[in-house]
């Protein structure tokens, strides 16, 4: 179903908007409030948690605050666009539609805080790789110092990747008279490049964002996990109980963390590379299908989102020390609260 408004007949640019409603759109904004309630709660609780002494010390769980940090900040991008424009927006516009100026910096924002998440989230399998392979590692790349400047160094050389998107996205239509739904502003694209975002840059994109960290992360979990078999099998019989107890601890909460990694990499996979195929090869295929792309958009667009939602989820089912850690917190917050 579907409403068409008329626009006058001096705007030579456009001469109808069609509206489209259906149930899957609304379901779909709403699911999109949900993932940004539950996805603030979740990742606020995650760094909150990771900050508190028994984890911050350790060099993993520094990268992790940085991920929990990323995965807010991109909650409240397209997944927020998603409930405003068909939930609050009568005529279903874009934020990006507001101006040149939103169009520029939701857009930068966008891209910089789901490559950021998904980089920041390679650096923690990568260092933990790095970790075993290398004794000096921790030692000395594991110091507070060294964590900040890796992390603000991949900050640094992302935003710069995606600073052209401040100065060259979007552009303002010439002879266009605004009428209600119309901004003539069109983002995603310049006057004389439509495909300049979708799938030009998506396709860079799909490359920083998915395919490379992927890669990274898939090779160094295989050689943590290698490690991990061959630890299991070292002889043991020149050690004495204390010694195999105090082994056998570490080799398990090395295997925990490595589960937990393997877990949250299976699902930023699986969860973000659907939206990604789509953005590249079939957005531009169903522009004449509305609101067939519209309702396949939105659906993977909740599924990525969904990842950067759930860490919080999976920390508490994969991590004994970071339930540990809640519990104590919500425990002391519930005594230090005035009879």
């Amino acid at each position: 179903m579907n409403a068409t408004i008329s626009l006058p007949q001096n705007n030579t640019t456009l001469e109808s908007i069609t509206l489209f409603h259906h149930p899957v759109l609304y379901a779909l904004a709403l699911y999109a409030l949900f993932l940004i309630i539950v996805g603030t709660v979740g990742n606020l609780l995650t760094i909150i948690i990771l900050f508190r002494p028994n984890l911050r010390k350790h060099a993993t769980m520094r990268y992790l605050i940085a991920v929990a940090v990323a995965d807010l900040c991109s909650l409240y991008s397209w997944n927020f666009n998603l409930f405003y424009k068909h939930l609050i927006n009568p005529y279903q516009n874009d934020l990006e539609d507001a101006s040149i100026a939103s169009c520029r910096f939701v857009s930068f924002f966008a891209f910089v805080s789901l490559q950021l998440s998904s980089w920041y989230l390679t650096l923690v399998s990568f260092d933990r790789c790095l970790n075993i392979h290398f004794l000096f590692w921790h030692r000395k790349f594991g110091q507070p110092k060294y964590v900040i400047f890796i992390l603000l160094l991949v900050t640094v050389v992302i935003v710069l990747i995606n600073s052209h998107l401040l100065f060259l996205n979007g552009y303002q239509q010439s002879n266009c008279i605004p009428f209600e739904k119309r901004t003539c502003v069109v983002c995603y694209a310049r006057v004389n490049d439509p495909y300049y975002i979708f799938p030009k840059w998506e396709k860079i994109h799909v490359l920083i964002y998915n395919l490379i960290p992927f890669s990274i992360m898939f090779l160094s979990n295989c050689f943590i996990i290698r490690r991990s078999i061959l630890s299991t099998i070292v002889r043991t019989s020149s050690l004495d109980t204390k010694q195999r107890l105090r082994r056998s601890y570490r080799q398990r909460k090395q295997r925990q963390l490595t589960y937990l990694l393997l877990i949250v990499t299976i699902l930023f996979v699986l969860l973000t590379t659907p939206v990604m195929i789509y953005n590249v090869f079939l957005r531009n295929h169903l522009v004449a299908r509305k609101p067939l792309k519209y309702i396949v958009h939105g659906v993977l667009l909740s599924m990525q989102f969904t990842s950067h939602a759930i860490n919080f989820f999976v920390y508490c089912y994969g991590a004994s020390k970071f339930r540990l850690e809640l519990n104590e917190f919500f425990t002391n917050s519930i005594r230090k609260r005035p009879q």
